[in-house]
């Protein structure tokens, strides 16, 4: 999708910013490397800061995905914040869920900043 002055949407939650069309995850400015289905879950932490089990695998499910597969897909997330030396972005909420750890950025700031854009740089990759 095109955006205006090669722009497009994005959230930041301390660290951790998501941008959208094709959806990206960084940390601290570094892009994960996570597949699909895994950026779409951590996207979803991101704009609403937790998540019932429940609406994980509803999410799998509108992605044409298997719901039972939602924890390997967290432990592959977790296991790949680890190996760029980052914390782990998701705490288990026993019985319920999940929750984004926020960690904070390079200033300092844990806060969430929607609807901000960027630049996309359309000579990498």
């Amino acid at each position: 999708m095109a955006h205006p002055q090669g722009r497009r949407p994005l959230i930041k939650r301390g660290a951790l910013t998501a941008t959208f069309d094709p959806l990206e995850i960084c940390w601290n400015g570094q892009r994960v490397p996570l597949s699909p289905l895994e950026a779409e879950i951590l996207a979803h932490l991101i704009k609403r800061e937790r998540s019932a089990w429940s609406d994980l695998r509803q999410l799998l499910i509108d992605h044409a995905a298997r719901p039972d597969t939602c924890e390997v897909l967290v432990f592959r997330i977790r296991r790949k914040f680890a190996a760029l030396g980052a914390t782990n972005p998701i705490e288990t909420l026993r019985g319920w869920g999940l929750r984004l750890r926020v960690e904070r950025d390079a200033r300092g700031s844990r806060s969430l900043w929607i609807g901000a854009t960027e630049v996309m740089d359309w000579s990498a990759g």
